[in-house]
């Protein structure tokens, strides 16, 4: 396995708060996907997580969906359609707008956000395992304060 962090002058870059935050959730998401391939959900990989993350029970537009993930639309739309071709997603006329079409989550979809979320207060005992309670508070704190300080405004 590689060095996920790359060189600097012959040497690992300084984690910086945001590479720090990134590592991290890439390791909790590694954990899901894990989980997600021993369930017979292979096919899906990390980029996913933008679909997935970003997605409406009642469906999204890709152009939405790649808002959202802060990423282009033809981005987005390769990793739905990847999606779509291993019957996570499928695409449906938008009731609200007859030239667009919305990517709504099909059973096999719901499944993989079911499980993903299932797997959520495993993660977050094991994180308060590492940290202590008081600890995960704060930090959970510390992000919702540093997200609304680095939105306001948007």
């Amino acid at each position: 396995m590689s060095n996920r962090i790359p060189a600097l002058g012959g040497r690992e870059r300084p984690a910086n708060l945001a590479v720090l935050m990134r590592e991290s959730f890439v390791a909790l998401n590694d954990v899901v996907l894990a989980r997600l391939a021993e369930g017979g959900h292979d096919a899906v990989r990390p980029a996913h997580a933008a679909v997935f993350q970003y997605l409406d029970d009642t469906g999204t537009t890709v152009s939405l969906l790649a808002e959202r993930a802060q990423m282009t639309k033809q981005a987005m739309a390769e990793l739905v359609r990847h999606l779509e071709d291993h019957g996570y997603v499928v695409r449906v006329p938008d009731p609200d707008d007859r030239r667009a079409k919305l990517v709504v989550p099909t059973e096999r979809g719901h499944d993989v956000v079911a499980l993903a979320q299932g797997l959520v207060p495993q993660i977050e005992h094991r994180v308060v395992e590492i940290l202590g309670a008081d600890r995960v508070e704060a930090l959970r704190s510390d992000l919702q304060a540093i997200r609304a300080a680095f939105t306001a405004g948007r």
